[in-house]
């Protein structure tokens, strides 16, 4: 574009013309620089930058005023339109921001106002707080007061001087200014300290004692040796006295048998002690005796024989018994709990095979890993048992097997037994069953395991218990019927702890009755710890008829201990394996008829029980039978009264 170039006006029209933007090659170089400027400064800026675009392009709209003469009053109004614009965005944009945060501050006055009016409630409550606290020290102030002033006024009394204790403000040696001051060390050393105070103890009363009892222990081992040798003398005199009168017992029978003249019973018996001396003196020719020069009486060879007896390691077995204690004492003080246990295990003559020993063992705990040291000394007396041939006695047993439990070492405990190496007891018995904690049937192995033991001790009431509660009912019953011990108190306890359809169906065959051989008196005379007896009035009656358990008393049973559910649902099974023939009713009526012990009250409790649950059919069919059962008794007693009267008149 030319600065002389001039607006030119069409003739024909009369309307004005702009001229032309590029008229010549100055003005399409300047517009290539313009692109060429834009290209190169929209390089250096990011993309998204606005403020730095508006910059560049408004740097280059004023090099196109100030180049173009013709357009500059039209692009100069344009770009203040342009400017206004976006200054009056800009101003919107802060005012907007302005007003988003004054709405803010407006929508939240009411909250605000809400939390100053909880916090101011809070402050005055905490303030009536104070002031009734305020209050009460005050009146507890008045009250010392009070008792301050009638204590000053009572007489003094004077009190001997106590001795003030001195601080030791010396450091603790082995620790540093920072140790000393830090209250984690301090507690660890005092439990070291305490740690060394106890072993000390420990040591000064097993290891160590006063030298007065060692002269004490001299002095009594001389009195006994003394003791001894007087004995050994007096046995010397006596066997001595013994051949004498024997030998002359023999010459005085001889005398009477033979009756030589000439010859009294006194001189037939010195000629039979001259000729024992002889034979005495020929002997020790033949055999001398060490060769010095001691003649051997009969009572002297005879002594000589005792002593051969003797065994000479008998004298020092005490000292022997002592050095092993000692020894024993050194590993537990050592804390060598396993070759202690081991050592105590294969002490002489069983000494350190004691329940003390157990208890002491029971009693530590072991620093380290691995099993304790109760078990590792019941595990090496139980293998010492082979070796010494002595098994440990009913209390030793008892507790080894305790420990084992204890431990949950169930397979160790059973190990045991099957090696024969425990003093078996019915506790023992009664422990293990106590320690199994599985439902019916067990899955632990530890009822198999005391019925075992109970069979060892002819337990036949506590072995059938632990059938039932392995899930074995059948065998159960059965072994109880075969040893004589199958009761109505057996079966009740079975059914109220540990019911089920099989026992039900068990005790109830066919008939709902169980028939055993021979009355109670005869079959329930073993009875066990575990089984909770009833009076004997309940037994006889329950026991009537050759009949163990009525219906009755299983269902009021089974309904007291919580297990009616069971109940019902043998009802209904025993309903439906009987639909097809209709026998149900007459086992039903037959059991009711039977039963001599449930009353009217019981068998209502049942009915309504079975008829609350929904099984109205059971609950109808129970009640017509125990309706005409009634009748029928109550017929049968009104019978027998009349033959009684009509027997009588």
């Amino acid at each position: 574009m030319s600065s002389t170039s001039s607006r030119s006006s069409t003739p024909l029209t009369g309307v004005s013309k702009l001229p032309p933007i590029i008229t010549n090659e100055a003005d399409r170089e300047f517009l290539y620089q313009i692109n060429g400027f834009i290209d190169k400064e929209m390089a250096k800026i990011k993309p998204k930058n606005e403020d730095q675009r508006y910059l560049i392009y408004k740097a280059v709209f004023n090099k196109i005023i100030e180049h173009v003469t013709a357009y500059k009053y039209l692009l100069t109004t344009i770009k203040k339109e342009y400017e206004d614009i976006i200054e009056a965005i800009r101003t919107a944009q802060q005012k907007s921001v302005f007003l988003q945060g004054k709405l803010k501050a407006m929508a939240s006055e009411p909250s605000t106002i809400r939390n100053y009016k909880k916090r101011c409630d809070e402050l005055e409550e905490r303030i009536a707080i104070v002031k009734k606290d305020n209050e009460r020290l005050s009146k507890e102030l008045l009250e010392l007061k009070a008792e301050r002033e009638v204590r000053e006024k009572k007489p003094e009394e004077k009190q001997a001087p106590v001795k003030e204790v001195k601080k030791d403000n010396r450091r603790i040696p082995g620790l540093t200014l920072e140790e000393s001051t830090d209250i984690s060390v301090l507690n660890r050393k005092f439990d070291q300290l305490d740690r060394q105070l106890k072993e000390l103890n420990i040591s000064l009363k097993t290891r160590f004692l006063p030298k007065t009892q060692k002269l004490q222990l001299k002095d009594t081992l001389d009195k006994k040796v003394s003791y001894r040798d007087q004995l050994l003398w007096q046995s010397q005199v006596y066997k001595a006295r013994g051949q004498k009168l024997e030998i002359a017992l023999e010459a005085a029978q001889a005398y009477n048998r033979v009756k030589p003249p000439h010859q009294t019973v006194g001189d037939a018996v010195i000629l039979a002690f001259q000729h024992a001396m002889g034979t005495a003196a020929a002997a020790e020719k033949d055999h001398p005796a060490g060769g010095d020069g001691v003649d051997n009486t009969p009572s002297e060879t005879a002594h000589s024989s005792t002593f051969e007896d003797d065994d000479p390691n008998k004298e020092k077995e005490a000292e022997v018994m002592l050095e092993y204690i000692e020894k024993f004492n050194e590993l537990f003080e050592d804390d060598k709990f396993e070759e202690a246990a081991i050592h105590a295990a294969n002490s002489p003559k069983g000494i350190l095979r004691t329940q003390a020993t157990l208890a002491k063992f029971r009693d530590v705990t072991s620093k380290y890993g691995g099993r304790s040291p109760l078990m590792a000394f019941c595990d090496a007396l139980m293998s010492s048992v082979k070796a010494t041939i002595h098994k440990p006695n009913e209390g030793l047993s008892l507790d080894c097997v305790k420990a084992g439990l204890e431990e949950n070492r169930l397979d160790l405990v059973c190990h045991w037994l099957a090696q024969d190496r425990l003093t078996v007891t019915g506790d023992m018995g009664h422990l293990i069953e106590d320690h199994c904690s599985c439902q019916v049937p067990c899955m632990c192995g530890g009822q198999a395991l005391a019925q075992n033991v109970f069979m060892r001790m002819h337990m036949h009431m506590d072995s059938a218990m632990c059938l039932v509660r392995q899930g074995k009912a059948n065998m159960a019953l059965q072994h109880a019927k075969e040893k004589g011990v199958l009761s109505s108190d057996f079966l009740l306890f079975i059914l109220k702890h540990y019911p089920s359809l099989q026992l039900l169906e068990l005790l109830f065959q066919g008939d709902c009755t169980l028939k055993v051989g021979g009355s109670t008196e005869q079959c329930g005379h073993a009875s066990s710890n575990s089984v909770t007896t009833r009076s004997k009035t309940e037994d006889s009656n329950i026991s009537g008829k050759g009949t163990v358990l009525p219906l009755g008393v299983t269902l009021t049973t089974l309904k007291k201990s919580g297990h009616w559910h069971l109940a019902e649902g043998w009802l209904q099974r025993l309903v439906y394996d009987h639909h097809e023939t209709g026998k149900f009713r007459e086992i039903l009526q037959k059991a009711v008829l039977e039963d001599d012990v449930t009353t009217s009250r019981e068998w209502n409790a049942l009915i309504k029980m079975m008829h609350d649950d929904g099984l109205e059919d059971l609950s109808l069919q129970l009640m017509a039978v125990v309706i005409v059962a009634t009748s029928l008794k109550s017929a049968l007693k009104a019978h027998q009264a009349s033959l009684h009267m009509t027997g009588s008149l």
